[in-house]
C-alpha cells in the first residue's frame, strides 16, 4: 500500500511523538549509534550516522564506501531538524506538498538547509528536543525508514 504525501506526513508526526527518550546520555548516544550501524548492516546498506546533542557531536561513524560529502548532507539535514523541530523528511514532504522549497518559503539557503530524508529530532520527555540523529547515504525515504526502524528497536 502506497501512502499519500499527507498520510506520510501524518505518520511522521506520530513517529516524532512516539519515538522519545526518558533520558539521554553520552552512553545512550554510543549505544544508539551502534544500533543504527547494526540496522544498516542487517539491510546490507552503507551509511554515515551522526548523533549530536546541544551542538556537541557525540557519535559519528562512516561505513566503508561513504565519503566526506555525506557529512555535509548530515550538516544540512541537521540544520533542518533543529530549525523546525521535525524530521528533515517530514519537512521535505510538507514543502513538496505545498509546491515550494525551503529557500522560497523560509529564506533558508540550500547550501545550509536541505529538504531530504535522514535527520530526526531527539526528544527527551519533559525536556523537549535535545539534539538530532542523522543518517546519510541512501535515498531519502530509505534514510528515514532505516533510522525509524533502528529507533523503534532501540526504544523497545
Amino acid at each position: 500500500m502506497t501512502l499519500t504525501i499527507q498520510e506520510r506526513i501524518q505518520q511522521m508526526e506520530q513517529e516524532e511523538q512516539e519515538l522519545q527518550f526518558s533520558m539521554f546520555t553520552n552512553d545512550t548516544a554510543l549505544e544508539l549509534g551502534l544500533a543504527v550501524v547494526e540496522e544498516a548492516r542487517k539491510r546490507n546498506k552503507r551509511i554515515t550516522v551522526d548523533i549530536t546533542r546541544g551542538g556537541h557531536r557525540l557519535f559519528l561513524h562512516a561505513m566503508e564506501g561513504m565519503s566526506p560529502e555525506n557529512e555535509d548532507w548530515i550538516r544540512r539535514k541537521n540544520n533542518v531538524a533543529n530549525h523546525f523541530g521535525t524530521s528533515s523528511w517530514r519537512m521535505a514532504c510538507q514543502l513538496q506538498s505545498e509546491g515550494t522549497t525551503m529557500e522560497a518559503k523560509h529564506g533558508l539557503p540550500f547550501v545550509d538547509y536541505v529538504g531530504a530524508g535522514g535527520a530526526f529530532p531527539l526528544h527527551v520527555r519533559g525536556e523537549g528536543q535535545i539534539g538530532t540523529i542523522t543518517v546519510s547515504g541512501l535515498p531519502d525515504q530509505e534514510d528515514h525508514d532505516l533510522l525509524i526502524a533502528a529507533l523503534r528497536r532501540f526504544l523497545t
